[in-house]
């Protein structure tokens, strides 16, 4: 997609203030989701489980407890993302994302024997 289309999209977006009131309800549900599925993540490698997702194996094993910085930067990355393209097809798309995430802290702390 050409720069100046984007730009003109966001803008666009943006000026809708339903949209924008949507935007930072999913980019805060995407950044605490976030942020649940580090914890949740520790809790089930505490309890002897896996980690199933190669990529984080990856930073987990070479930054130690450090993985969780560039995870959170990602999901800050992507909620400033949201912010910034508030379009319809953006909050939809977030919305399903942070459906996923919570489904999969969620399972998280169910393998490890955690109950709401």
């Amino acid at each position: 997609m050409p720069t100046a289309l984007a730009r003109r999209i966001a803008a666009r977006a943006r000026s809708d203030q339903q949209l924008v009131r949507w935007a930072r309800f999913l980019a805060l549900v995407f950044v605490v989701a976030g942020s649940l599925d580090i914890v949740s993540t520790n809790a089930a490698l505490a309890a002897g489980h896996i980690e199933g997702n190669p990529l984080v194996e990856s930073l987990q094993s070479s930054l130690g407890p450090w993985w969780a910085l560039p995870k959170t930067l990602f999901h800050v990355g992507l909620a400033c993302l949201i912010l910034w393209i508030p379009s319809r097809r953006m909050l939809k798309t977030a919305a399903l994302v942070n459906l996923g995430y919570v489904a999969i802290v969620l399972h998280n702390f169910y393998t490890t024997g955690w109950t709401l």
